[in-house]
């Protein structure tokens, strides 16, 4: 069975415009904070566009200190380390993401992507179902989920799995490469449990 996985370059999140509507108290320095640590953010975009990752990181960290409970700016600073090859940097710094929003889906579906690099396919599998939770039809976390139960040997979820991705892939034309792959997966996976794929029946 080929390894193959559709792991690709990590995408930054990118901060909606933040709402600086005077506040209630009048908190002009909470506000004036606030649109630093928002242009601050932008900054670490462009740095980031022009694969300046340290850079990047440099500015995602001094938004954070005006801004600490701004988690797409914690979580794009594991962007930039897993785009550095600093794996165990990124991974802390989604476990702070998450600490500051657990609903943070983004940040589980990375890490799940740094274990299934590294062919631990168990922790994987454990990440991407945390994703799930929070974006249940996603076609790349389908996609990684159902190969990374397909490497770690569990037959009967993978093909589960791989039903799922397609039901929702099929009809995607950006897809249809994944898609044509995962019937492939498809139809080696029922041969090993010795079912039957929809070929073998044409």
């Amino acid at each position: 069975m080929p390894i193959f996985s559709r792991l690709s370059k990590v995408a930054l999140f990118s901060l909606a415009a933040l709402a600086l509507a005077a506040p209630a108290h009048g908190a002009k320095d909470k506000m004036k904070l606030l649109q630093e640590a928002n242009e601050l953010f932008k900054q670490g975009e462009a740095e980031y566009e022009k694969e300046d990752f340290e850079a990047a990181i440099e500015k995602f960290e001094k938004c954070l200190a005006k801004d600490p409970e701004n988690a797409d700016a914690q979580f794009n600073v594991g962007v930039c380390y897993t785009d550095l090859g600093e794996p165990e940097k990124a991974l802390e710094a989604y476990r702070v993401t998450l600490a500051v929003d657990p609903l943070y889906h983004h940040a589980y579906f990375n890490m799940g992507r740094i274990y299934h690099l590294r062919k631990d396919f168990v922790q994987a599998v454990v990440y991407y179902e945390k994703a799930l939770a929070g974006d249940p039809y996603g076609p790349d976390l389908l996609y990684n989920y159902a190969h990374a139960l397909m490497e770690g040997g569990r037959v009967e979820d993978a093909v589960e799995a791989w039903d799922r991705y397609l039901t929702i892939a099929d009809q995607l034309p950006e897809e249809a490469k994944w898609v044509e792959r995962a019937k492939e997966y498809m139809a080696t996976l029922k041969s090993i449990s010795g079912g039957t794929s929809e070929d073998e029946n044409e």
